[in-house]
């Protein structure tokens, strides 16, 4: 029986071994045939087969029908010139692909095909993709292609890559409706011109995990710069699905999008890698610009970056939407331009909501970094709903802005901003900058516990923009030019319990390291207050054009330095200023106004429990339409404060109505001073410039008559002498032949000259204030040599205009008069001994402004002069040298008519009106001056004259009325003017001659500078 037994056995361990043996054999039989019809160029097709290749092929291996298996072994090479490597075809089924070999396609087709395209197109199975070798080699044009069609996706269970997959022209990997459960990368992608990874619509792939290298190098053509590295295109009708994407591998591109979406949803999308772009350009828009990751009509519904993303643009989301966005790590801007962000939320094609961006929370917890624009969001309903910062945003522009790039219509929602504490927005412009929608601005608040810091502001909101939000800050606010400036409106017009507005608690601070800590200026409007919680100081300036509506509050230990130039209305309580804490309220300056419809000065009111801890530096009196017989008292200015406590009150105006404050019994006192007036204004500019134009026309008139003097007149009576003394001097008047030529000038009777000036001038009125302007003017004369003398005759007009902050004074002269020249003797040693006079008159057309603010109020009045002069002078000759001191006498008159003020713009002149009576003037004054004549050449000489003039009666008596007061008033002009002139002469011939010529003249009140050209003509 044992031996039965035993032979039994025997049998049966002999036939498994047989079966076993037969199994190989057939496989290997297989195997060989395989090769053998490979290797004569025939495409072999296996059924049910399982095959290992483990040698060089050179035609396509083509994997069909169900239950395939493939290996390609390390040793194992399929390169086919012209065609695919490796076909799954249709219809066909594996339970494993893996190669660790090197699989080639041709230049225009796929290393690797999985299902077929087309109108015969298909699917196909794999379980398990395996590669840990080379596929495409960078040679072929695709590397790995998957194809499906709608109704039949290919599928792929487990995705692995732990080698080599790149790509030429086309994409490394490309997925078009397929099905995969896991997608894992540890190896390398790569495309040289295209792509890396290429995933289009009717894919679902339930995990993408990088942790290899995924890139995109060299040119893209199509449009790439519309594509990524990663590239995950859905369409409208078939998105594309990803549940969750991890990437910590690096994913990058040279010329196009690190990750691009489109048309698809990923639930959950997580990077604690390398995510960027190292393109540079600003595309055909921002939102198409070169972006670490770039969404277009996609939804990710939690995005997590722990990693870095980087790019011209870091994220962009064009019509997107994220539910919930954290950065615990790095997002960076690398491009300094104005359209580059961090983080852009925008719109493309906007068609209702779908082309809406929207992220619900985005919580900063790491670094977003810029060299354009931190954070921005553009108009048309684009949002971020709740922004929290608790780490860093910095930028070199603006860190949060809220801009319109294409000046589309449609509101911007600031939604919930919190700085937490700890957290710092970074800026070189603005921390929060909101400008350019064309309509209304609606949030839920902006929180500030953390630091905001700009080098323009911390929050900047521009004109024409209103703001319908509360600012809080507990935390830090510091800007270059303003910690909050405001040229737009925060809060809503017409609502009873304003919700809006600035309130500073628990230690805020809102501070500027140029200017205010608040700036409304620009017509801005703030309604609701502006409440102080902190214990620390904040400066408000208010401009002259901005508004707040419902006062400021101090609750708080610190100190409230006000600066109000606009208007600061009252709250609920009737209090402009309110002070309830320890702290103090300071007004450093407050301009009070009259109210419009009372007539009476809007009174600064002062409430609250500790009001008398607010004091006044300034308070300034708006001269429009004041009432003057109703202010004598500190009440009529402000109530509610201590009359100790107020140090100064001036007005808004040059300086003409002066208010004199007693501390000790709060009286307001006035004086008037005409001398910085509109009045002393006019006068002082028409004595300057008549006087100039009295002594010019001297000097030019007496030139043009000496130039052709007696042909039996010494060499010294041949000279012109110049005027001294004069604004304006013409050293022309001592042109005259070359000496060793002692016919020129002979027989000449008649001289006609045209001369055309222009000066610039300054001239001191009060406060430190200077008007400042220029003249152009054209004088034309005659002159006629008789045995009595030479007689001339002229005529001229001048345009003058003069402005400075609070006057403006124009006006058109013309003049003309008589001039007489003659030689009284020759003494014995060739000295000449000549006498000058002149009569003038002049009608001035006075164009007159007062400026107060923006107010302006104007007069026209006539102001006629005239005058006399005569003048006594001597020449030395030397050589070709002449020296000549000369003395004289001058009386200058005029009158000029009585004129009001007349408003034209607002009003600029006190209740009851400003009105200057008619004034006369009678001066006289006497003036010497030496000058030195030199005769270089024939064809040059110049002259050079200084001088003096002395003013005998330099007081000029004013009268005018301010409302219902008549104030009479004396001002002086200058005692004493200086001048010096010199001139280039050039004479062309013996009937042609100019000269080229420069005075300055100069006295305690001012100066002026005049160039003028001199053309004669003798015959």
């Amino acid at each position: 029986m044992k031996k039965n037994h035993s032979h039994s056995s025997s049998k049966l361990v002999l036939s498994l071994a047989a079966i076993s043996f037969l199994s190989s054999y057939s496989y290997a039989t297989a195997d060989v045939k395989a090769y053998s019809d490979n290797d004569n160029n025939s495409i072999s097709v296996y059924q049910n087969t399982n095959s290992t290749i483990n040698e060089s092929l050179s035609s396509t291996h083509t994997v069909s029908n169900a239950g395939n298996t493939l290996v390609i072994g390390s040793n194992g090479t399929i390169q086919v010139s012209n065609g695919l490597a490796v076909d799954f075809q249709k219809d066909s089924s594996t339970t494993t692909f893996k190669n660790q070999g090197t699989l080639i396609g041709g230049s225009n087709t796929s290393s690797v095909q999985v299902g077929a395209n087309g109108n015969s197109g298909g699917s196909a199975t794999i379980e398990t993709f395996k590669n840990e070798g080379i596929i495409g080699n960078g040679s072929s044009k695709f590397g790995v292609v998957v194809w499906g069609t709608s109704n039949s996706k290919s599928s792929i269970t487990n995705f692995n890559n732990s080698g080599t997959i790149s790509s030429n022209s086309g994409e490394a990997i490309y997925l078009g409706n397929a099905e995969i459960e896991t997608f894992n990368n540890s190896g390398t992608i790569s495309s040289n011109n295209d792509k890396g990874v290429n995933i289009k619509d009717g894919v679902t792939i339930e995990t993408f995990n990088n942790i290899g290298t995924i890139s995109s190098t060299g040119s893209v053509s199509d449009q790439g710069y519309k594509s990524g590295s990663v590239n995950i295109i859905g369409s409208e009708n078939s998105n594309t699905t990803i549940k969750t994407f991890t990437n910590s591998g690096i994913i990058s591109s040279e010329n196009i999008h690190g990750v691009n979406l489109r048309y698809t949803t990923i639930d959950n999308f997580k990077n604690s890698g390398t995510i960027k772009t190292n393109g540079t350009q600003a595309r055909e828009s921002a939102a198409f610009s070169d972006s670490g990751f770039r969404m277009t009509y996609a939804h990710v519904k939690t995005f997590e970056n722990t990693g870095t993303i980087s790019g011209f643009m870091g994220v962009v989301l064009n019509g997107s939407t994220i539910d919930q966005f954290t950065n615990s790590g790095t997002i960076m801007a690398t491009q300094n331009d104005n359209s580059s962000a961090g983080i852009m939320i925008g719109a493309i094609n906007p068609k209702g909501e779908a082309g809406i961006s929207t992220i619900q929370t985005l919580t900063n917890e790491g670094v977003i970094t810029s060299k354009g624009q931190g954070i921005v969001i553009s108009n048309n309903n684009n949002t971020i709903k709740t922004l929290i910062n608790k780490g860093t945003i910095e930028a070199s522009k603006n860190g949060i802005m809220f801009h319109n790039y294409d000046d589309t219509n449609g509101p911007t929602n600031l939604g919930t901003i919190i700085i937490e504490s700890g957290g710092i927005i970074k800026a070189g412009n603005d921390a929060i900058h909101i400008d350019g929608s064309k309509d209304d601005i609606t949030g839920e608040g902006i929180n500030v516990q953390g630091r905001l810091e700009g080098g323009n502001a911390g929050i900047y909101i521009g004109g024409g923009k209103q703001v319908k939000t509360s600012i809080t800050v507990s935390g830090t606010i510091q800007g270059g030019n303003g910690g909050i400036i405001n040229t737009g409106t925060i809060g809503q017009e017409g609502v009873t319990n304003q919700t809006h507005g600035i309130t500073i608690e628990n230690g805020g601070l809102i501070t500027s390291t140029n200017g205010s800590g608040i700036l409304n200026t620009d017509n801005g409007i703030i309604y609701g207050n502006i409440v102080n919680k902190s214990n620390n100081d904040l400066t408000l300036k208010n401009d002259s054009s901005a508004t707040i509506t419902s006062g400021v509050t101090n609750s708080g230990n610190g100190t409230i330095y006000v600066n109000n130039q606009g208007t600061i209305s009252k709250d609920s309580s009737g209090n402009n200023l309110t002070n309830n804490g320890s702290g103090s309220i300071v007004i450093e300056d407050w301009l009070v106004t009259t109210d419009k419809n009372t007539g009476k000065l809007d009174t600064i009111v002062v409430g609250g429990s500790h009001k008398d801890n607010v004091s006044a530096d300034n308070i300034t009196i708006d001269e429009s339409n004041l009432d003057l017989d109703n202010l004598d008292d500190i009440s009529d200015v402000i109530s509610g404060i201590d009359k100790g406590n107020v140090s100064n009150i001036t007005t808004n105006g040059s300086g003409g109505i002066d208010l004199v404050y007693d501390p000790t019994t709060g009286k307001i006192y006035q004086r008037f001073n005409l001398n910085a007036s509109i009045s002393g204004a006019t006068f002082r500019s028409l004595i300057s410039t008549t006087t100039r134009r009295s002594t010019f026309i001297d000097n030019v008139m007496g030139n043009s008559m000496q130039n052709f003097y007696l042909g039996s007149s010494s060499r010294a009576q041949r000279m012109a002498m110049q005027e001294k003394g004069n604004l304006y001097a013409d050293a022309s008047d001592y042109i005259k032949n070359d000496f060793s030529n002692a016919s020129y000038g002979i027989n000449k009777e008649h001289s006609l000259f045209i001369l055309p000036y222009a000066s610039s001038q300054n001239v001191e009125l009060s406060l430190n204030e200077e008007s400042k302007g220029h003249t152009k003017g054209t004088i034309i004369g005659y002159s006629t040599l008789k045995d009595s003398g030479i007689y001339g005759v002229y005529a001229g007009y001048e345009d003058t205009k003069m402005g400075s902050t609070y006057f403006d004074i124009n006006n058109r002269t013309y003049y003309a008069g008589l001039k007489y020249f003659n030689t009284l003797f020759t003494t014995e040693k060739g000295q000449e001994v000549y006498i000058k006079a002149q009569g003038k008159t002049a009608l001035i057309k006075n164009d007159l402004t007062k400026k107060i603010g923006t107010n302006e109020a104007k007069a026209e009045p006539n102001s006629y002069a005239y005058g006399i002069n005569s003048d006594i002078g001597m020449n030395f000759i030397s050589d070709k040298d002449i020296f000549s001191p000369e003395v004289g006498l001058v009386y200058e008159g005029g009158y000029t008519e009585a004129f009001s003020m007349q408003d034209t713009i607002g009003q600029a002149t006190v209740k009851g009106g400003e009105k200057t009576y008619a004034n006369y003037l009678n001066l006289f004054s006497t003036k010497t001056s030496f000058s030195w004549f030199r005769d270089w050449l024939p064809n040059f000489k110049t002259s050079l004259t200084l001088g003096a003039k002395f003013n005998i009666n330099p007081s000029v008596k004013a009268k005018a009325r301010f409302g219902s007061i008549k104030v009479n008033d004396t001002f002086d002009l200058p005692r004493v003017q200086e001048y010096i002139t010199s001139s280039f002469i050039i004479p062309v011939n013996e009937a042609f001659y100019f000269s080229l010529n420069y005075n300055g003249m100069f006295d305690k009140d001012g100066d002026t500078h005049t160039g003028f050209a001199q053309f004669n003509y003798l015959w």
